[in-house]
């Protein structure tokens, strides 16, 4: 599984660091920990950067803690269902992702934008111009998606299905970055509908007239 574009492979290295370090926004950081559920790869690297930081941890002056400390922390956690022994499986979301849905995959309540695309808002506001914001982007196998910018960065990790950039293939784990640099018209294979997680910073900037048209109603 690929973590992003060849080009991008440093900015996809920085968000590991950022996680393992907590500075991403509560966007970034559910994609990246979506991520590290469904991906061997990443989930290796995250705990590479993790037992980094707790070395780091351990080498600050500390302080003896309350015999009671640790009871009153397990008395005020929240009972937990026992997680998803089948985390791999094409039709599972990762558990993040059902923590934050409240539900799988299978549960979703979608919104259609347009014929073949729908979405479903997880974290933010999509018609908000600036800032983070997290949703569920559903396309049809076979369709091309509009030919489109970004204001700032947009990250897209492929939960079912995949899609072609060019002559990149995106599948199943991968997080696919881009920035405002780049313009694109993702494809998705035939086969099945693609289904991703996508963190974005702003509207698309769309590059044909009726997709702007429509932009302010479908809030993408």
């Amino acid at each position: 599984m690929m973590l992003s574009m060849d080009k991008k492979m440093n900015t996809s290295e920085h968000a590991i660091t950022e996680y393992a370090a907590g500075n991403l926004s509560p966007a970034k950081h559910a994609v990246v920990a979506c991520q590290s559920e469904i991906c061997e790869e990443v989930s290796s690297r995250v705990a590479f950067q993790e037992q980094i930081a707790a070395s780091m941890i351990e080498q600050v002056p500390t302080k003896a803690l309350s015999p009671l400390f640790m009871g009153n922390v397990l008395a005020n956690l929240p009972l937990q269902d026992a997680p998803s022994t089948d985390t791999n499986s094409k039709n599972n979301a990762p558990e993040t992702l059902k923590h934050l849905l409240g539900c799988g995959l299978d549960k979703i309540k979608w919104k259609s934008l347009i014929p073949g695309v729908a979405v479903h808002d997880v974290l933010g506001d999509r018609h908000n111009k600036t800032g983070d914001r997290l949703y569920l982007l559903k396309a049809k196998g076979g369709m091309q998606m509009p030919n489109h910018g970004h204001n700032g960065e947009e990250w897209t990790l492929i939960l079912k299905g995949s899609y072609n950039v060019g002559d990149k293939s995106f599948a199943r784990g991968d997080l696919h970055i881009e920035d405002e640099d780049e313009i694109h018209s993702p494809h998705i294979n035939e086969g099945e509908d693609c289904i991703c997680l996508v963190m974005t910073q702003g509207p698309l900037k769309m590059q044909s007239l009726v997709p702007r048209l429509l932009q302010p109603l479908i809030g993408i």
